[in-house]
Formats: structure tokens, C-alpha cells, sequence
């Protein structure tokens, strides 16, 4: 019986869509062991645990659930994480087996402490990534940016990797004319969608290719939607 299948079968997952998602997110463990592949061929006798898992910030829930869709190949890979605050994105990506995660960010003393002491992490802060240099090649850049629109650093995004994920967040994006609700939720899908398509008009001004957009599953703090778009040169 598959992973999966034999959650659904034990009742700790209420679907196969479900199941998959605790295995990807590695909340299945047995034994001590992670059980990280829903196809995996179990006995019907397995004793199995859920464990809750723990993110350093929102940030890292939105990547999971995001690479359960969409599993970028990140083991092996040297990555830039832009705006990684206090390093949700950084950790996923460790968890994902990236060979090395250069966290980049104009504040200081944000990056949890597990993580900054990580021998796969280096920790650049005080940093606009417009006055970056970089000391490498980057295989994939993520971006998770607040009070700036992506428009303002795309230019600098798109010459540090040739693939790139980014968090497009409306609130940032829409200007101030957009209705929004007293939580300060943009209202105005119409304005979000229009936003959506200038910005993917200026990636592929710049020689890039749009590959998905794709809603994430968690909103932001206030409640607005976001959305990752993946693009490659």
C-alpha cells in the first residue's frame, strides 16, 4: 500500500491530496525516520507519527505548501534568498536539501538564531539587494519583500539568477488608490489581476518567461491574498 493510501486508510489524513501534503511537508515519521514520498510501499502494520510542524515565520508555511505543488529541484543547489527576514524561506529550502542559502536583507538580527548558525546559511544584513554584489552563481534567487513594489528590483532579480521565485503581494503592488478594508485587504481584484499582468509584461520585457502563478495557500498577516510566480531566463 502507498504512503498515502495508508494514511487516508488509518484516518490521519481525510484525503490522498491531504496525505501527500503532511508527507511533503515531512510531518510523517516512523520509527524516528521521515517518510518523505507519498508513493513509498508500506506495510499495513506501519506504526506512524504526524508531528506538528514548527516555522520560523509564515513565510516558510507559504514555501511548503507552495513547493507540495510545485517541487522546484532545489537539492544540490546554491540559492539567494532575498528579504529573508527571519528565514521561512531559508529554512524550507535547507529542509529541501540546498547545498547553500545566502540570506540577503536590509534589516539586522532578524534570521533565527538555528539558522544563522547554520553551516549551509550565510547571513548578509543591512543590504539593499540594489547595492548587492555577488560573490557566486546562484542556481535559484526567492524573493519575499515587504513595503516595495517587485517592480523596483526586478532589473536586479533577474541579472542575479536565471530562475527565480517571487512573492507578489498585492498590498505592496496595487497603490494607494486600490479599495482596500480597514485591515488594509486589497478589495479590488480587478486592480490585482491588472497589477498581476503589468508585472509579468515587465519580466518578459526583460528576456524572462513566466512559467506558473500560483496562489498561495496562506494569506498574508492581514489577510491578503498573495501569489509566487516563478519565472527562468
Amino acid at each position: 500500500m502507498r504512503l498515502d493510501q495508508f494514511l487516508v486508510h488509518k484516518g490521519l489524513a481525510q484525503s490522498r491530496s491531504q496525505a501527500k501534503d503532511l508527507i511533503l511537508q515531512g510531518k510523517v515519521v516512523s520509527e524516528g525516520q521521515l517518510l518523505s514520498k507519498p508513493s513509498l510501499e508500506v506495510s499495513a502494520c506501519l506504526e506512524v507519527q504526524l508531528l506538528q510542524r514548527v516555522f520560523v515565520s509564515r513565510a516558510g508555511e507559504k514555501l511548503w505548501h507552495y513547493l507540495a505543488r510545485y517541487p522546484l529541484n532545489c537539492a544540490g543547489k546554491v540559492i539567494l534568498d532575498v528579504g529573508s527576514s527571519k528565514g521561512g524561506f531559508a529554512q524550507v529550502l535547507l529542509e529541501r536539501g540546498a547545498k547553500k542559502v545566502v540570506c540577503v536583507d536590509v534589516g539586522t538580527n532578524q534570521l533565527d538564531m538555528r539558522l544563522r548558525a547554520h553551516p549551509r546559511i550565510q547571513v548578509i544584513e543591512q543590504c539593499d539587494i540594489r547595492h548587492f554584489t555577488p560573490k557566486e552563481n546562484y542556481d535559484l534567487l526567492t524573493c519575499d519583500v515587504s513595503f516595495i513594489s517587485l517592480s523596483k528590483i526586478l532589473g536586479v532579480l533577474c541579472a542575479l539568477s536565471a530562475r527565480a521565485l517571487v512573492l507578489f503581494k498585492p498590498q505592496f503592488e496595487v497603490g494607494k488608490e486600490a479599495k482596500r478594508n480597514k485591515a488594509g485587504v486589497v478589495c479590488d481584484t480587478a486592480r490585482i489581476e491588472a497589477r498581476l499582468q503589468e508585472f509579468v509584461a515587465e519580466i518578459e520585457a526583460l528576456g524572462g518567461r513566466v512559467c506558473h502563478i500560483c496562489p498561495s495557500e496562506i494569506k498574508g498577516k492581514a489577510g491578503n491574498a498573495e501569489f509566487f510566480i516563478y519565472f527562468e531566463q
